[in-house]
């Protein structure tokens, strides 16, 4: 009997040093991050047989376990992968926000200064110091788009791009620690046998999952051993067992500067898959958010805005007389000047050799600010848009009128595609953005004021036959690199006539004798139509009856009609520019300039209160699981502090157990002698 008391009391006695242990371990981690509190677990001891019962037998350790909720801690990492994915999302918004709407730093106030300049001018079109004023005005109008395009794609998406890298890294850094967590918890879980996992380890791999969570979405799948494995997104392998997956931060397959996650088993493999469409939640996403619906489609829309400007003024400038009486040059720089008409297309990094495509801006206002994707496939060229809906597709006749130097107007895109280079390779893919650079590329390029373009131009358009009314437009009057190159005389005779055949498929040209100096030659879908014999761009409004008949003549030849003489005093053609403040020459006829940009000011304003809305919502959302979670996991120092208590008082019972039982024995012993 003294063995059992004995055994009893050493049972008990082990079992409150252990309570001692862990309420001290709990106590002294109450301002450790991640840590669950922890309790002792005990069961009593299978009690000795005698005669017909049992007698007791004391208790023996269960287990440690944590204090610890499954599907709050679920509930945690999902609400805090989506409070920072929005945070992200509406932080970059609020700086678009700041940036554009801002008087000082949009370019509201300057496309108003601007336009008052151009009303003093029509109020006194010879006062030269008025011209300056629009000269100078128009300089600071572009040079607020560079610099908004400066402040956009190099702070912003630098910053993201930078944000992007060093995410990544701490991803992988998590994820490594998580594989050599789970390779410790295998270890410790086969040493150990079931029932005392190692709580300490699970506190920090549940730490681990939480601050990845922030960044990416996670989903975890628990095996037998105690390790889990990772996944991110839409199911993407980043841990399994104790081998990590690393994330790599790659070049975009077109354009360098845009950044792309890729995934491969090797860190060394060359061509990694890019899983940044498969990503979802946490800052990671965010950033991408940010980056490709909210940074470049600005770029987009600032571009498409500067180039419609640009357009405008530099065709209406033509369609004028100078101060002298000659023909008005551009105002602003050529929006399909060379190097910009190159550079509107990207190579993929797996094209076999380089094609060069020629991106001309047909139309400005059919650019909707969106971008295209190129792709052949030996035979022909598939046109998508990015969402990949197929726009249009060029055949082997078409592709090898491009190469020949003839562009093809895309219809309904305002662009049309001819080939400098031609390396074609079936396989090949390319990009195509139209407007991204267009608010980098725009210059205020006429410095003599006397060049401002305000009187009337020298042409009268009449017609001989037009059933359904159409409009024929004089579109911009050409040369063939303008401003370097001199503007053409307006007509090759006193007068011309344009006329359509029956099927209003085609066109002529004659003289003022009759003979065709030019065509016949098709009309394009967008009836603009570029006539290098007459020298101008004109355009078509209205759906043609065929057979129609237009004559157009150079008003001011001497002796041959006197009816637009030229005078320095006329404000005709300033008026047309002063119009374009109201005028809705952007975005299918549904915007004027100012309106165009108010639109890209007003949705950005919406993005960013919606993701501060949502921002709000999941910081409450977290806040409360975390609470709830931490009601469950966190440590209590009353509570601990009356279990040590308690534990003290089993202690020093149990220790009188086996006091008594050190003297039931002495007493024993002492009988015996």
């Amino acid at each position: 009997m003294a063995g059992g008391i004995l055994g009893t009391g050493v049972s008990g006695l082990s079992a409150a040093q252990h309570g001692l242990d862990t309420t001290g371990h709990n106590i002294a981690n109450v301002n450790t991050e991640g840590f669950s509190r922890q309790r002792v677990e005990t069961q009593s001891t299978v009690g000795l047989a005698f005669r017909s019962t049992f007698l007791g037998n004391g208790t023996q350790l269960a287990g440690i376990t944590r204090t610890f909720n499954d599907f709050n801690y679920q509930e945690v990492i999902f609400n805090a992968s989506q409070y920072n994915s929005n945070n992200t999302k509406y932080v970059n918004a609020s700086r678009m926000d700041n940036l554009l709407a801002d008087p000082e730093t949009g370019i509201t106030t300057s496309f108003e200064e601007m336009f008052d300049g151009i009303n003093g001018v029509t109020e006194e079109p010879t006062i030269i110091s008025a011209r300056n004023v629009v000269i100078a005005r128009a300089e600071t109008v572009a040079q607020r788009f560079n610099t908004l395009y400066e402040e956009i794609s190099g702070q912003h998406l630098g910053a993201v791009n930078e944000e992007i890298t060093t995410t990544i890294e701490e991803i992988n850094s998590i994820a490594a620690e998580i594989a050599n967590l789970n390779g410790k918890i295998q270890v410790e879980n086969a040493v150990s046998g079931s029932g005392f996992p190692p709580n300490d380890l699970l506190d920090k791999r549940d730490l681990l999952l939480k601050n990845l969570s922030e960044m990416v979405q996670v989903d975890t799948i628990k095996r037998n051993d105690g390790t889990i494995n990772v996944t991110i997104g839409k199911g993407i392998t980043l841990v399994t067992n104790s081998f990590a997956l690393p994330l790599s931060v790659e070049r975009n397959e077109f354009d360098s500067s845009k950044l792309e996650i890729g995934v491969a088993t090797r860190a060394d493999t060359v061509n990694k898959t890019y899983i940044t469409d498969q990503l979802s939640g946490g800052s990671l996403t965010g950033l991408f958010d940010a980056r490709d619906n909210l940074i470049l489609p600005t770029l987009n829309e600032l571009g498409k805005l500067a180039i419609g400007l640009a357009d405008s003024f530099n065709r209406q400038q033509t369609l004028g007389r100078d101060l002298n009486g000659d023909q008005g040059q551009y105002l602003f720089s050529d929006i399909n000047e060379p190097q910009e008409v190159l550079s509107r297309t990207l190579n993929s990094q797996y094209n076999v050799g380089e094609t060069k495509f020629e991106t001309y801006i047909r139309n400005t206002n059919e650019l909707s600010g969106e971008d295209y994707r190129l792709d052949y496939d030996g035979t022909n060229i598939e046109m998508t848009d990015m969402d990949g809906n197929v726009i249009t597709q060029f055949t082997p006749a078409d592709i090898a009128t491009m190469a020949g130097g003839t562009a093809i107007a895309v219809e309904g895109t305002g662009i049309a595609l001819a080939i400098d280079t031609n390396n074609l390779t079936a396989g090949d893919s390319f990009m195509i953005r139209p407007t991204l650079t267009g608010s980098r590329a725009i210059e205020r390029v006429l410095e003599d004021p006397e060049k401002l373009a305000a009187a009337d131009n020298a042409l009268d358009i009449s017609a001989t036959n037009n059933p359904n009314n159409i409009e024929l437009n004089l579109y911009e009057l050409t040369a063939a690199s303008a401003p370097a190159a001199p503007l053409p005389a307006p007509l090759p005779d006193n007068s011309i006539s344009i006329e359509i055949d029956a099927g209003a498929a085609n066109y002529v040209v004659r003289d003022s004798g009759g003979t065709v100096i030019s065509g016949p030659n098709a009309i394009p879908a967008d009836q603009i139509i570029d006539d290098p014999v007459a020298g101008f761009r004109f355009e078509l409004k209205g759906v043609l009856a065929g057979s129609e008949v237009f004559d157009i003549v150079h008003a001011d030849n001497p002796g041959f009609d006197e009816t637009k003489k030229f005078g320095p005093g006329d404000n005709t053609n300033m008026l047309e520019m002063l119009n374009f403040q109201s005028q809705r020459n952007l975005d299918n006829g549904t915007n004027s300039l100012s309106e165009s940009y108010a639109d890209l000011v007003t949705t950005i304003g919406v993005e960013t209160k919606s993701r501060e809305i949502s921002t709000a919502s999941f910081e409450t959302l977290l806040a409360g699981s975390e609470q709830r979670l931490a009601g469950i996991q966190g440590v209590n120092l009353d509570e601990e502090a009356a279990n040590l208590i308690q534990y003290q008082q089993a202690y020093s019972a149990a220790a009188r157990i086996i006091t008594v039982a050190r003297d039931t024995f002495d007493t024993l012993l002492q009988a015996a002698r």
